[in-house]
């Protein structure tokens, strides 16, 4: 039987089955592995492959995935699992391949991540304008960029980029890094800005309390 919940509520990889270092081939073939399973709606099933075929929607999909996985059922009392023999471990041919997969996937993502080679005031004001345009995920790296690059980490500019990643950050989940980003703020020498970041924080707080 098929869950017709809403198809925003569930994870993209978890639909699928694939892990994060999926290529587009790999979710295309998982696909037609989870209309055959019929675990979830068609429509859910299409909602995830939209996810994770388009990088920015993808970015948000990995912030959201769980890091850890779930401990709840660990009985810290049985061990008898230890006792038991290595397990032989079998390489099956669907997996060749695999180790370039991951490597070709590492190197992309570091290839992402390398400052834009543009002037540092370009730079912020893409930043800004992804983040006025809700592009938060693009907002996030463009940035992040900026804070790393630059080195007047006391100039009104550096201030403002900051802001607006707090901004990102809350946008794309990732509450922690906006919090401890604001929280960075609470002390700076203008009185605004420092009004500012205890009005934020302060709202930043109450929404991870409500989650």
């Amino acid at each position: 039987m098929t869950n017709k919940l809403n198809p925003n509520s569930f994870n993209p990889y978890d639909v699928l089955g694939v892990s994060p270092a999926a290529s587009k081939a790999e979710i295309n073939k998982a696909v037609t592995l989870a209309m055959k399973r019929k675990q979830y709606s068609v429509e859910v099933i299409a909602k995830a492959q939209k996810s994770l075929m388009k990088s920015e929607e993808r970015i948000i999909a990995d912030y959201l995935r769980p890091i850890l996985p779930s401990i709840k059922r660990f009985k810290y009392s049985d061990f008898s699992a230890l006792e038991q023999p290595e397990p032989e471990i079998i390489l099956l041919s669907e997996f060749d391949g695999l180790d370039d997969a991951i490597t070709k996937a590492n190197q992309e993502e570091m290839l992402a991540r390398e400052p834009l080679p543009i002037p540092l005031s370009e730079l912020l004001n893409e930043g800004i304008t992804a983040c006025q345009e809700k592009r938060y995920p693009k907002a996030v790296k463009i940035l992040e960029d900026y804070c790393q690059s630059t080195r007047d980490r006391n100039s009104n500019d550096y201030t403002q980029a900051q802001i607006y990643l707090i901004r990102a950050y809350q946008m794309t989940g990732q509450k922690q890094r906006a919090i401890h980003l604001c929280s960075s703020l609470i002390n700076h020498s203008n009185a605004q800005i420092k009004a500012w970041a205890n009005n934020y924080l302060s709202l930043l707080s109450k929404e991870v309390t409500r989650v």
